[in-house]
């Protein structure tokens, strides 16, 4: 199968182009040790099927960042196929910055025709090209496409690539491509590379003169009337907030419906694996181990796709870079940059696609730096712990002056994520200073209408990658959890069971529960106590004494390492909740006293040491085997895995003791 290779500039209209030729017929690649994708499809011509390959954009050959040295591997064949030809892609709107890239692309001996794109906006800035003069300007063949707005583009293109599929390469000497290349993929500024620049840019202006003319408009475009507002150094922050209050906002709306029929489906999965397989290890394994951990990969997905579908739009209209613009300046005084906030604000959905998000930041040092405070952002997981140990301790009809007292709680627990972000972001650049130059150039492009179809295929491309990469990882860890949960040592299982049948007896069942029911859930309380998890919570009780934990508490801890969430549910489990929700178990937990103090055991100390620890550990599996796909090693999951559990301790031993002093 013959490979098309598609390079141009970022923004230029080339990966709509690729996916309305390639549909869903599409995955993606990396090279090793990178995390920048190219993405492959396939696209049928009247004789034959070809491969065509969306490399990332880019402006120069002179590969500094890890996306122009994946287009230099991918041309020199370094661990891919080379491609048979390449199509460069040119936005007729900017002519000049995009056929530096052209020339540079020409010098390589590589059979290449170009499409140029974005005609309507450059008619809008009184740009016209005339196309044949052009044509004859850059030894290409040309073709004018709307990749946006073309519905029948599929004919011209096939006999487009077709043809210069069978078009032969310029005579160069042998080898002379690799030595070319090889210039560019060493990424140093040689001497002679500004002037060799300035002589293209002069060549390129005197193709630019012959073969386009524009008519100055006396009216302000509607890019720079808005531009006018959007950035603005006040303005402009007040509504890149409000914008990302509203996608924050959609990814808990949006998303809280898909999300409860994706748990809603394992557990009708689960219940009819329970009725037609028999009481079994076998059946166990997949009720309570395979389909959890399935269900705690795919119910990531609406929260992936929403987010990345959400911020996919922003960039499409264009307004994203406006937003890296306003805000790189603050970014930059704590070792980040203004393509840092994007995935700090989506860190409060979900860390999982945040993470994701830093791909954007080119330098590597700034990418790491915000990777590894966005777990520090307060995401959804954390809301349902919250939200039970805020009514469990603190009463709604307390107020601190006018401010209730639980949103008072809540909201410092944001804070308290965020500060601590913030410092560690600036220890990271103090005592891991960059290596290379960080640059911040943004073209700001013209304000477009988003294409909804290019944007949905790109967050659902997103969705894939993490499903395939990631899913494997935390299925993997739940199955043992599971097994920690369902064994025990010796015949540890079996006097559970006689326990649990003797305390049926002795205690009386409540109201709300069936006498059979309450029996299955002593049963499954005193075989989780019983079980190596059990026992590990007793192991660690000594350690989590000091922060007013007990062993259940413990066990629990262990279990929401899989998600932090499944805090509530052990916690239901634990107290016999049989509806898992807040006021049940909340109910329960009151009722517990301290045998030593006569106290309640589960008090305002417990509750507010609780909410740190929650805060700052990196209590969840999704969020360290992504950082471990992205970082490409376990050293930094790990690492911050010891960090963040280490100053989640001592946050919580510090309020622990100062909320029992102050109590007292």
């Amino acid at each position: 199968m013959r490979r098309i290779a598609l390079v141009g500039n970022p923004n230029c209209g080339k990966t709509t182009l690729f996916n309305r030729l390639t549909g869903l017929q599409q995955h993606t690649s990396n090279l090793p040790g990178t995390t920048v994708e190219a993405h492959h499809g396939k696209f049928k011509l009247p004789n034959e099927t070809i491969e065509l390959i969306d490399l990332p954009g880019i402006y120069s050959l002179f590969a500094e960042s890890d996306d122009e040295k994946l287009v230099v591997q991918h041309l020199l064949g370094e661990g891919v196929e080379k491609p048979d030809a390449i199509l460069l892609v040119l936005d007729s709107s900017n002519l000049r910055r995009n056929l530096l890239l052209q020339q540079q692309l020409q010098d390589l001996g590589y059979p290449t025709a170009a499409v140029l794109t974005m005609q309507d906006s450059a008619k809008r800035r009184g740009l016209a090209q005339d196309i044949s003069h052009l044509e004859k300007q850059l030894g290409l063949q040309i073709l004018g496409i709307n990749p946006r707005k073309d519905r029948q583009l599929a004919a011209p293109i096939s006999l487009f690539l077709e043809k210069l599929l069978n078009a032969a390469a310029p005579e160069l000497p042998p080898n002379d491509t690799e030595n070319k290349l090889q210039r560019f993929h060493s990424g140093e500024k040689i001497k002679g590379l500004s002037l060799e620049t300035l002589l293209r840019y002069n060549r390129i202006e005197s193709i630019l003169s012959a073969c386009q003319t524009q008519e100055y408009f006396g009216w302000k475009s509607f890019t720079l009337k808005l531009d006018r507002w959007f950035v603005h150094p006040v303005v402009g922050f007040l509504a890149f907030f409000a914008v990302m209050m509203i996608i924050f906002q959609g990814v808990f709306t949006l998303a809280e419906g898909p999300m409860t029929w994706v748990e809603d489906a394992f557990a009708w999965a689960s219940v009819g694996v329970e009725s037609f397989l028999p009481q079994h290890t076998a059946s166990g394994l997949i009720t309570d181990g395979l389909l959890p951990g399935l269900a705690g990969v795919v119910v990531f997905v609406p929260q992936i796709f929403i987010l990345f579908f959400l911020i996919g739009l922003l960039e499409d209209s264009g307004y994203m870079v406006r937003a890296s613009f306003i805000t790189d300046r603050l970014m930059r005084k704590i070792g980040l940059n203004g393509r840092s906030v994007i995935p700090l604000v989506g860190g409060f959905a979900c860390a999982i696609p945040a993470m994701m998000a830093t791909r954007s930041i080119r330098n590597r040092s700034e990418r790491l730096a915000t990777m590894i405070v966005v777990p520090l952002m307060s995401c959804s997981a954390r809301l349902p712990v919250y939200v039970l140990l805020i009514s469990l301790a603190i009463p709604a009809q307390q107020f601190i002056g006018p401010v209730p007292a639980q949103t008072l709680v809540m909201t410092s627990a944001y804070f308290a994520g965020i500060i601590v972000a913030l410092l560690i972001a600036a220890l990271f650049k103090r005592f891991h200073p960059s290596q290379e130059r960080s640059e911040f150039i943004l073209e700001l492009p013209a304000y477009q209408r988003p294409r909804l179809q290019t944007v949905a295929q790109q967050a659902w491309m997103k969705c894939k990658s993490f499903l395939q990469e990631a899913g494997s990882v935390i299925l993997i860890i739940s199955v043992a959890l599971w097994a920690l949960s369902t064994w025990g040592p010796g015949d540890s299982m079996n006097q559970a069971k006689i326990k649990a049948e003797q305390a049926a007896k002795e205690l009386e069942c409540p109201e709300d529960l069936e006498p059979r029911e309450f029996q299955s859930q002593l049963e499954s309380t005193f075989k989780l106590e019983a079980s190596y998890a059990g026992h590990i919570g007793h192991a660690i009780e000594p350690a989590i004494e000091p922060l007013g934990y007990d062993w259940k508490t413990g066990i629990a801890l262990i279990s929401s390492f899989a998600a932090r969430e499944v805090f509530v549910g052990t916690m239901s489990t634990l107290f016999q909740s049989s509806d898992g929700n807040v006021s049940g178990i909340r109910a329960r937990m009151q009722k517990e006293i301290d045998p030593h103090t006569g106290e309640p055991k589960y008090g305002i100390a417990y509750a507010l040491s609780l909410i740190i620890f929650y805060a700052f550990a990196l209590q969840c599996i999704s969020t360290m085997a992504v950082m471990k796909k992205e970082t490409g090693s376990w050293t930094w999951p790990i690492s911050l895995f010891l960090l963040y559990g280490a100053l989640a301790y001592l946050g919580a031993f510090i309020v622990y003791r100062w909320s029992i002093g102050f109590l007292i």
